[in-house]
């Protein structure tokens, strides 16, 4: 496309932002949500690429950046389920009609979800 930019570089920061991300994924207890995983992926390497490309780094500081971004995209989903879940709580306790469960019960299934 004309753009210069240090391919053992990006090689060396892609190969490390996918590696830690499909490490984290495969670590993670608890249903995958694989659609999520790679769209977060996609954007951590994205970044990555435009970050070594933007910043002509070396194969160290690639190294280092793209195992960081991959790992930051943990971040991004753990805070995406927080918050969509505290949107989730909110939308079921201004709905009528709904039955109403107990805080304890509610910290509790969600801690059994978390364990398994």
């Amino acid at each position: 496309m004309g753009y210069s930019f240090p391919a053992g570089s990006m090689i060396v920061g892609l190969l490390a932002c996918l590696m830690i991300r499909l490490f984290i994924t495969l670590d993670t207890p608890g249903p995958k949500r694989w659609l999520l995983d790679m769209i977060i992926t996609g954007i951590a390497m994205l970044v990555t690429a435009v970050w070594i490309a933007e910043q002509q780094v070396d194969l160290f500081a690639a190294l280092g950046t793209g195992g960081a971004l991959g790992a930051i995209g943990t971040g991004i989903i753990t805070f995406f389920k927080r918050r969509g879940q505290n949107a989730i709580d909110a939308l079921d306790a201004a709905l009528p009609g709904k039955p109403v469960i107990p805080a304890d019960m509610t910290a509790t299934l969600r801690e059994l979800d978390k364990q398994g």
